[in-house]
């Protein structure tokens, strides 16, 4: 057998082959696909949640400083989330055994219809504030009763201040009006709205002590879009450019001015004289004074120089021809005189 020999012009040409590399292709990212209900759309824009945000920092600020005046207790409170869902979603998270507060509320001088909002405080919450109101150390509060009769009165007054401060939270935003005008110990008892109408759920999460729980406010999707329609074309209308408002105010202000009656004098000189000179003047007595005949006289606006003129003469009248604003030195000139 004949055994093959290698061909060394083949391995040199080998040898002279460059290597490649191809660049490895990565598998393509997998898109989050959200299901859509096209049967229950959602309503707000994010031009409306942003007005939101502006309402839900006002609560933070607003609740845990009065709250914690109220209870005697530093309370911390955060955002936790601002959902969209339907009622019925948010009455099954809620707890059988409960105490939600009722509110109406309404944007100040206006025709629309009251809308009713919930607001929701844990049972934790209710019955710490309810034992230091009582005189309690704050300990009793991890109970899984009913509300009596008592604390229920004592509760609905907690809420009320609840609903000032509520309603003050939404003045950077707009004007609005919020009575308390009931409660519920059952929540499925707060049938004001359709089980499958939308709502705008804002939850917070609040800290007192040993306790860290959430409340939340409900406000019904359809009322408050209204709402933040109409805040959003009152304020649209008012934020004009800062050049077209400048315009309007010089013109008013011109148009004020321009039947304004003014004094205009003109000064010929001043001169300094002795009270016994001025007690003696007498009809034909001559005054010398500073000015030469052609020198420039001043015209004075209600006391105050404003300009620099000429004396003459023009249809046997005297008169004055205003040659130039009054400089600087001839004020002070004519006041230090």
């Amino acid at each position: 057998m004949s055994k093959s020999k290698n061909n060394p012009n083949k391995q040199e040409n080998q040898k002279n082959i460059p290597n490649y590399e191809f660049p490895q292709v990565s598998a393509p990212e997998k898109k989050r696909i959200r299901d859509y209900d096209f049967k229950k759309p959602k309503k707000f824009t994010k031009e409306h949640l942003r007005c939101l945000n502006t309402v839900n920092e006002n609560i933070i600020r607003i609740f845990s400083s009065n709250i914690s005046s109220m209870l005697r207790a530093f309370c911390e409170i955060e955002m936790l989330k601002m959902e969209e869902c339907r009622y019925m979603e948010y009455l099954n998270m809620l707890p059988d055994k409960t105490f939600i507060g009722l509110i109406s509320m309404n944007i100040a001088e206006s025709t629309s219809d009251d809308c009713t909002v919930i607001v929701h405080f844990p049972s934790t919450v209710n019955y710490f504030l309810i034992d230091i109101l009582l005189g309690g150390d704050g300990h009793g509060y991890n109970l899984s009763r009913g509300f009596t009769e008592i604390e229920i009165a004592i509760l609905d007054n907690f809420y009320k201040k609840i609903t000032g401060f509520f309603a003050e939270s939404w003045k950077s935003l707009m004007d609005v009006n919020c009575e308390l005008y009931g409660n519920e110990t059952n929540p499925r008892l707060a049938q004001f709205i359709s089980l499958d109408d939308s709502v705008i759920v804002l939850s917070f999460q609040i800290k007192i002590r040993d306790i860290v729980d959430k409340f939340s406010f409900c406000i019904p999707s359809i009322s408050l879009d209204e709402m933040l329609r109409t805040t959003l074309t009152k304020n649209a209308k008012n934020n004009k450019p800062e050049d077209e408002k400048e315009k309007i105010r010089r013109e008013a202000i011109s148009s004020s001015l321009n039947d304004s009656a003014m004094e205009l004098t003109a000064v010929l000189d001043t001169v300094m004289l002795d009270v016994h000179d001025i007690v003696s003047l007498e009809v034909s007595d001559v005054i010398q004074l500073k000015k030469k005949i052609d020198d420039n006289i001043i015209l004075t606006v209600e006391g105050e120089p404003k300009f620099s003129a000429k004396l003459g003469d023009r249809k046997i009248k005297k008169s004055v021809k205003i040659c130039d604003i009054v400089s600087t030195a001839e004020i002070n000139e004519f006041n230090n005189i």
